[in-house]
């Protein structure tokens, strides 16, 4: 007999059962993708809101207090002599702030310099981050641990 050049059930039964067996593998590593963004995320938001917060020091010519929450997951920073919020937010859960030789608040000077340093330490489930700030012109930085 001659065929029609097409497939038979058979052989696109086979082919799907292959996309679903490659598909459910690659479900469970797009988890710790996903993770891995929410937290760029997480991390690139709280960069925005600090650069955010020094940029309204400097464009004011006021001091802004950011404080954050020991044990918690939120921050705010609040104009000194205004006592407007400038910026307030949570850390997706698990996130949680921990003080470490940073005490509250972190104040950017009317010039945007940081008034004193310190490190502070974000933590969620088994990863750790450290915020350090740097004396001078605002400067931090963001390590993983």
């Amino acid at each position: 007999m001659a065929r029609n050049g097409g497939f038979t059930l058979l052989e696109m039964l086979i082919v799907f059962s292959v996309v679903l067996v490659l598909a459910a593998l690659a479900v469970p590593m797009l988890g710790g993708a996903v993770r891995h963004q929410e937290e760029a995320y997480m991390l690139a938001v709280l960069r925005a809101d600090l650069y955010g917060a020094q940029q309204h020091a400097i464009a004011r010519r006021v001091n802004v207090a950011v404080f954050f929450t020991d044990g918690g997951a939120g921050y705010k920073a609040i104009d000194a002599s205004s006592g407007r919020q400038v910026v307030a937010r949570s850390l997706p859960s698990p996130w949680r702030f921990q003080l470490g030789t940073l005490r509250n608040p972190l104040i950017f000077t009317d010039n945007g310099n940081i008034e004193r340093a310190g490190t502070i330490w974000i933590r969620g489930g088994q990863m750790t981050y450290k915020v350090t700030f740097l004396l001078g012109k605002g400067r931090f930085y963001v390590q993983k641990m």
